[in-house]
């Protein structure tokens, strides 16, 4: 309360402040990020952020992403390749419905092209064959080209692919 003291036997009690200071003079003293705050999942305003789902992962649709590989594949070949692993990584994991028959057209693209890629190649080197492998890189090439879009349109839409399984686009 307030400050007693003792004059000549008598108790004095000074009576407390009651008056409080405007707001503007108040020191307010906030905690630095990184804090204890943070740690609780708390932001510098008091205010507590969803601890389940981090903001950054929330809104990621990964088919997108694995169909944007596929099409960079085209020019810089390795990227097919990471979007072959990522689709097999991320079918294992748990995500929305649609996002499942993505996976499986994503990984029969990915492995039929890979199939007609080397049967060209190989057809390439014999004389005959050179006729039909030439070409056949080339409709590789478009089939895969037409199928990453096809995902792409249907992954930013969020709706699944009709026939996941079809050797078709």
């Amino acid at each position: 309360m307030g400050d007693e003291r003792s004059r000549g036997g008598k108790l004095e009690v000074d009576p407390p402040n009651t008056s409080a200071p405007p707001r503007q003079a108040r020191e307010t003293v906030r905690p630095r990020s990184g804090g204890p705050e943070m740690a609780a999942g708390r932001s510098t305003t008091g205010q507590r952020r969803s601890a389940a789902r981090p903001a950054a992962a929330s809104d990621t649709n990964k088919p997108v992403i694995i169909a944007i590989l596929y099409l960079t594949s085209i020019v810089l070949g390795i990227t097919g390749l990471v979007a072959f692993i990522l689709a097999l990584v991320w079918k294992s994991e748990p995500g929305e419905g649609w996002e499942a028959s993505h996976y499986d057209y994503q990984i029969m693209t990915f492995l039929l092209w890979l199939g007609t890629t080397i049967l060209g190649i190989i057809l390439i080197f014999t004389i005959i064959g050179a006729l039909i492998g030439i070409p056949l890189l080339f409709l590789a090439l478009v089939w895969l080209l037409v199928r990453a879009i096809m995902s792409l349109i249907r992954a930013l839409n969020r709706e699944p692919m009709p026939n996941p399984g079809t050797w078709l686009a």
